[in-house]
């Protein structure tokens, strides 16, 4: 559960057994940094970014963690979370636009349609909404890494359980490595969907903490280190070309040793 407690500064992280809640509590100040940050690393804090579709993706990424909206019923392999993000819209008290709430299925069924229609009506009030809500995106993604964890440690073997949580230890231990693993696991995700792998290996958040060296003296650049690994193993197993992205992935992960949190 996500809570905004009083007091500048303060952080506090709670790990317990899988079978109780992962708790993160951050200053509304810290939040709207942390806002700020992926906002930053997804869409350089620019307007028009919170709509956008890649080259050589099935589907478009909307708002501030770019989560993703299927066009068709069948899925691809990457979890669809926009949908999601709309019904938390709708839980946190929000009233959806009218064509946003009878919408099931992305109403762009190509990238060209989609830039073709970029500056009308739909897209545009799209992104005003969609900036209208950052906070609310941005406990979406908190609640995200809270469900997460426990998960990710209950998939874990015997021995990696205590790989895993050593690590999850020493980067809950300043905000900045907070800010990492909420950062990633918005990028690319857990690490626990089967459907996530190329030739049998993820690359979400366990595997980043499972490759993490056993000792190291700056945990966040041990953990950019260890994304840097896993993302350009993805990029060689990929059935497709990716090597583009992951020059902009490895500056993303790397950053996280620069980030300051007040």
């Amino acid at each position: 559960m996500f809570r905004i407690v009083s007091f500048i500064g303060l952080l506090l992280f709670s790990l317990t057994a899988v079978s109780h809640s992962y708790s993160i509590d951050l200053t509304e100040k810290q939040a709207d940094a942390l806002g700020q940050l992926i906002w930053k690393n997804e869409g350089q804090q620019k307007l028009q970014h919170l709509t956008s579709w890649n080259r050589d993706e099935d589907f478009p990424s909307l708002g501030l963690g770019h989560f993703i909206w299927y066009p068709t019923e069948q899925k691809g392999p990457f979890k669809e979370q926009f949908p999601e993000l709309l019904a938390f819209f709708e839980k946190n008290g929000v009233t959806l636009p009218q064509w946003l709430a009878e919408t099931k299925l992305a109403p762009w069924k190509s990238r060209e349609q989609f830039y073709q229609e970029f500056d009308q009506q739909q897209l545009s009030s799209l992104r005003t909404f969609l900036s209208q809500h950052i906070e609310l995106q941005v406990k979406f993604i908190i609640l995200r890494l809270e469900a997460a964890i426990p998960h990710i440690i209950h998939s874990s073997t015997t021995a990696q359980k205590k790989i895993v949580k050593e690590h999850i230890k020493r980067m809950t231990a300043t905000p900045e490595g907070v800010f990492s693993m909420l950062d990633y696991v918005n990028f690319k995700g857990e690490g626990l969907s089967k459907k996530e792998r190329y030739q049998g290996h993820g690359w979400g958040l366990k595997q980043v903490l499972l490759n993490m060296p056993v000792e190291y003296d700056n945990a966040l650049y041990a953990f950019g280190m260890s994304a840097d690994e896993v993302l350009t193993r993805r990029v060689k197993n990929a059935p497709k070309k990716e090597f583009r992205w992951l020059k902009g992935w490895r500056a993303r992960v790397y950053g996280y040793q620069k980030i300051v949190v007040q």
